[in-house]
């Protein structure tokens, strides 16, 4: 006799930072959730509480474990599958959840990077959503998160398609933070890559929170210099970028001369002020001896860059540097960053740094 299938609960894959705020987040208000995870995963969430610290009130709530092998046995179906993996571990995993789930599954991928639509030219699911996170979250420990910044959460049909977006996803999303749903989502993923792939690495060379970075000369020229070279690759992709939390326009921080660079400085200084002591992920990745995601950040617009045969002389420094502090040749800190920016200038670069920048 064929099993019953189990229906109706939305699976959110990996308790990290971004994960454990939505499952938090569901469970407080009582919306059905399960956690994808591993058997070690099992024994701590059968006696913790899942908490995400917001402002001044904590949700939380009990959540029950399921691992792959769980989802295969028990035909669980899910609403949807939230995924807050970080990138680099993802496609591993969708194609198991593919041999799983049947293709109609929606997908919400709440990642750095494009990797949605990796997902999306996997074939394995029909239905993928793109959803950018406006807003910074700390992992205090297992099964905790900590709400850094406030923002909103964007979302949209990697298609294109924003009507199909289906209501209960915006609904349970909204208990996360406000939902905004957009026609034109690949502008609003590009513009939150960018923005990653200027902050992250740049404060972990620095070795630095958000605050410390926008107060120093040297990493606020390579945060525009670095800027301008990806806006030029997402303009010859086809890309029009979206303002990010419809205050940081992409244009501002596109620099062409001194007049352009003082409001882009002072720009950058007030849209940082409010996540000034954030310690971005890339660099608690690498205080933690783990992989980053640069591959997925910088690493992909470069990629994108070449074929177009374009040259992007920062940001090939930048998966250097982040690459080199993987492996622990190098460590972090105002003196690498120093060096970096010395590098930028030298001759093998100075071709995209403008005359009146070299010697401010």
């Amino acid at each position: 006799m064929a099993k019953k299938t189990v229906e109706s609960e939305i699976l959110v894959v990996g308790p990290g930072a971004i994960g454990c705020a939505v499952i938090a987040s569901l469970a407080h208000y009582k919306i059905p959730v399960k956690i994808l995870g591993k058997e070690h995963h099992k024994e701590h969430f059968s006696n913790n509480e899942v908490k995400y610290v917001k402002g001044n009130e904590t949700l939380s709530g009990k959540v029950e474990v399921v691992t792959l092998e769980d989802l295969k046995k028990n035909q669980i179906r899910p609403k949807y599958v939230a995924i807050t993996l970080k990138a680099n571990h993802t496609m591993d995993l969708v194609t198991q959840l593919g041999e799983i789930l049947p293709p109609e599954t929606p997908i919400v991928s709440l990642q750095n990077g494009l990797i949605a639509y990796d997902i999306g030219a996997s074939n394995h699911f029909q239905n993928v959503f793109g959803c950018v996170v406006g807003f910074n979250i700390k992992k205090e420990n297992l099964g905790i998160s900590v709400q850094a910044s406030d923002g909103s959460l964007v979302i949209g049909n990697i298609n294109g398609k924003s009507e199909e977006i289906p209501e209960f996803i915006v609904e349970s999303l909204n208990k996360v933070a406000p939902v905004q749903v957009s026609k034109t989502i690949a502008g609003d993923i590009w513009m939150k890559v960018l923005i990653n792939s200027v902050i992250n690495p740049l404060s972990a060379i620095g070795d630095c929170t958000l605050g410390e970075l926008a107060n120093s000369n040297e990493s606020v020229y390579l945060c525009l210099w670095a800027w301008k070279e990806m806006v030029d690759v997402a303009t010859q992709h086809g890309i029009t970028l979206n303002p990010f939390e419809g205050k940081l326009f992409p244009e501002v921080l596109y620099i062409y001369d001194i007049i352009s660079y003082a409001i882009a400085r002072l720009v950058l200084g007030k849209i940082v002020y409010p996540h000034r002591n954030a310690v971005i992920s890339m660099l608690q990745d690498i205080r933690g001896n783990r992989p980053t995601e640069i591959d997925y950040l910088n690493g992909k617009i470069l990629e994108i860059g070449k074929s177009y045969g374009m040259e992007l002389p920062v940001n090939t420094l930048l998966v250097k540097y982040i690459k080199k502090l993987e492996n622990k040749e190098i460590k972090g800190g105002r003196g690498l960053l120093r060096k970096f920016y010395k590098e930028v200038l030298d001759g093998r670069v100075r071709n995209i740094v403008p005359s009146y920048f070299v010697n401010l």
